[in-house]
């Protein structure tokens, strides 16, 4: 009898070892790794430190909240691609507006990986104060490097122009980007040619 009660005794401490207590602490989840460094827009320069940082970090929500909404601001996006591109996808850009872009960058999202390099350079041309305190205009040198997975020769990677960027402020005092129109500025492909072939 004393053995059996032994052996009951050792089996319920096993048993009891064995369990977790139903109160313990669980261990910390580790951290999402996707991360946005949104920067709220209260100054023009903000929207495209957004705007990289939303390519750096494939974030396409990000991207989308640079450029002007019609339902907070009033004010619809618009794109002007370069008139080559434009000339060779003829009827693509005649109203390409947000829902375009919308469309173009979801689709490049798909063919980039979790460790694809995206980085846009900017340098600023010039600025051009039209007198409203409400809207200004940006001229951007661009190059952009998209490591995407694309094996086509009308999907370029490395991309260089001018970006003229009409920003504009909503009654929130957020700047947005209204008008983006893209020029060429030599041998490189534009980004419009990246909007003509994932956009189409």
């Amino acid at each position: 009898m004393k053995r059996n009660l032994h052996i009951l005794v050792y089996l319920l401490s096993m048993l009891w070892l064995n369990c977790q207590f139903p109160f313990s602490t669980r261990d910390p989840e580790k951290p999402s790794s996707t991360q946005s460094s949104w920067i709220q827009p209260t100054a023009p320069e903000y929207v495209l430190i957004n705007l990289k940082n939303a390519l750096a970090e494939k974030n396409s929500t990000n991207y989308l909240r640079c450029l002007a909404d019609t339902s907070i601001s009033g004010q619809s996006f618009r794109y002007h691609a370069d008139p080559s591109v434009a000339n060779a996808y003829p009827n693509l850009f005649d109203r390409w507006n947000k829902l375009s872009e919308t469309n173009y960058v979801n689709q490049l999202m798909l063919f980039l990986k979790p460790d694809s390099v995206v980085k846009l350079t900017l340098s600023a041309s010039k600025s051009i104060d039209i007198g409203d305190i409400n809207r200004i205009t940006l001229v951007q040198d661009y190059q952009l490097d998209v490591r995407h997975t694309c094996k086509e020769t009308d999907c370029p990677r490395l991309m260089a122009g001018q970006s003229e960027l009409i920003l504009g402020r909503n009654t929130e005092s957020l700047w947005a980007i209204v008008e983006w129109t893209d020029r060429s500025s030599g041998e490189t492909p534009t980004w419009s040619q990246l909007r003509a072939y994932f956009g189409k």
